[in-house]
Parts: C-alpha cells; structure tokens; sequence
C-alpha cells in the first residue's frame, strides 16, 4: 500500500525561514551602508555646489576687472582729428572740459574718484565716509565720435545708453558729415561704485549680495552691471615730473591733497598727473558652503584690498583681484 508522505518531508532535509535576530542584523547592515552612501553623495554634492561657486566667484572677479579696465584707459579721449584744439591729446581735453564743465567739475579730468564715498557730479566734492573701509567711487570720461551712429566706437555709455541723448551734447550731435570727423565730438562719462547689500534668495537660501553698479551720462541712474562684488577700491599712480612716470599710488583722497605741479611751463593739477589706475574688487560666492575652520581649527582667512586678512565667518568663499591699467590717454606729448 502507498503511503502519502508530507510535502515537507519529501527533501532532504526541512527548510526554514530566517531568525528575528538574523532579520534585525540584515537590515542593520543594510541601514549602515545607505546612511554612508548619502553621507557620500551629500558630501561630494556639497564640494561640487563649493568647487562651481568658486569658479563663478573667479569669473566674475575677473570679469569686472576686464569691464572696468577697457573703460578705464580711454580716459581723457579726445579725437585728434577734432577742431577743438591741437593735437596734444591732454591739453585738448582739458580746454574742451573746461569749456562744457565748471573747474570743480568730477569731468574737469578725463579721471576722478572719490575715497570711501559719493561723488557731486555738480560740484566735483566727495561726501563724508561712515568708514574709512567703505567702498570707492571712481568716474572716467572722455569723447567719442557720432560719424559712425550708435554701432561704432564709444558712443554708448555704461549703461548701453546713446550719449547722443545726454544733455551736455545737445549742441554737439551731427556736427559733420556722416563719413566725416565730427567738429565737436561727443562726451562721454562712467560713474562706477558699489552698490548696497540686496537679500536675494538663490537655492532657497537668502543671501545678501552686492554688485558693481554704473551710471553713464545718458542714464538717470545706477544699473547693476555684475552682481556678487563685495568690495571695489581704487588707487592711482601720479607723476611729479618732466619723465611723466607714477611716483607712487595714492588713494582718491590722497590725489586730492597733492595740489598742482608746475612741469614744463605748465601748472598741472594732481589729478591732471594721474597715469594709471589700480583697481581692486573682492568677489564673493552666493552660498556658505566653505568650512569656517581648518583641521587645525583655526578660522580660514582671506585676503582684502588693502593687503590685510580678516576670519571667514559667513561660510562665503571670498576672492581679491588687483590689476593696474596704464592710462594710454596721458601721454602727455604732442606729435
């Protein structure tokens, strides 16, 4: 007579499912390699999130250096076609300034600026600096052409605007033929300063930033040109001689209290003597995902304009670029 045996006892031996200690340490171990798997993914997503925001600090750094240095050596332009005066460049641009603007004028020089505060575009005066660290103002002016219309040359400040339509060239638009120089060339000025601290929320993170900001004169006011500059001061190298070479950097104020020198004949004022421009900006990241401390646990640093460091307490990546642009304009020499 067959005999039905039991499924179970038909195998070799009987089967039987894992323990609760054994199902306990599965997942345990299997918990301890997702948690080290995010810790590894957040962590590298987080040094990347460091690595692209240092770069665009180093761009933009850079970038403002370019925008304010292609600027910067036009000053004191005059074209020496023009039947404004002679050909020597410096002399032409100051008899022409003279004539559009008061002495006290910020446009009396093709260079001007401001240490630690505003400048009066009516009276040439700096304002009173809540402190001495506070960011500088710098103003570059010079002429232009209009034969060309708003396609060539510099005819468009800053802003992008035509200077055609500012008012100090309201009597100096089209004044030759279109494939002609113009008589009286066209006047072109840049007021450069930093702009105050802005809350921008970027990555759901609010952040305060500041931007490098410019107002041509064909523009009713500052418009933000690079965002991300958090601080922007200005030197100048100044001759005192016949050889026309800087003797030293001065700050805005420092220019100021130089007073005139008479070279060659000629009483040249201090900012008249000015032949290149030292520009530092510091840029700085958007988020705070740098370390505030080194394994040491010390405080990083960084370093600012003026050569001194100071402890990273917002978690920000800062970068200091320095540059000086040689004012191609001050020659000073008639050919």
């Amino acid at each position: 007579m067959n005999r039905l045996q039991h499924p179970s006892t038909s195998l070799g031996r009987v089967q039987r499912g894992l323990t609760l200690v054994e199902l306990m340490v599965a997942i345990a171990i299997n918990l301890i390699i997702v948690i080290a798997a995010m810790s590894l993914y957040s962590g590298t997503r987080e040094s990347q999130r460091t690595i692209d925001q240092a770069t665009e600090a180093n761009e933009v750094g850079v970038y403002a250096l370019r925008t304010l240095g292609r600027d910067v050596i036009n000053a004191g332009f005059y074209p020496s076609v023009g039947t404004e005066g002679n050909i020597n460049v410096v002399q032409t641009y100051k008899v022409t300034a003279k004539a559009l603007f008061a002495a006290t004028s910020p446009y009396f020089t093709g260079i001007y600026g401001c240490e630690a505060s505003a400048v009066n575009l009516t009276t040439g005066a700096c304002g009173t600096a809540a402190a001495a660290t506070d960011p500088d103002e710098l103003v570059v002016g010079y002429f232009t052409s209009d034969a060309f219309g708003d396609m060539g040359g510099q005819r468009k400040d800053c802003n992008g605007n035509d200077v055609a339509a500012a008012a100090v060239n309201t009597t100096r638009i089209g004044t030759g033929p279109v494939d002609q120089p113009p008589a009286k060339p066209l006047f072109v000025a840049n007021r450069y300063r930093l702009g105050p601290s802005t809350p921008v929320s970027i990555d759901g993170q609010s952040v305060n930033l500041r931007s490098l900001e410019c107002q041509g004169n064909a523009s009713t006011g500052f418009q933000s040109l690079i965002a991300g500059i958090d601080d922007f001061q200005v030197t100048y190298g100044v001759y005192a001689d016949s050889s026309r070479v800087a003797k030293g950097y001065y700050t805005a104020a420092g220019v100021a209290a130089l007073g005139a020198v008479t070279i060659d004949g000629n009483s040249i004022p201090a900012w008249g003597r000015v032949v290149a421009v030292r520009i530092c900006v510091v840029s700085k990241t958007y988020g705070s995902n740098a370390r505030l401390a080194d394994k040491s646990g010390a405080l990083r640093t960084w370093t600012k304009c003026d050569g001194t460091t100071a402890d990273v307490t917002d978690g920000a990546i800062r970068k200091t670029y320095t540059q000086s642009f040689g004012l191609r304009n001050y020659l000073n020499r008639t050919y």
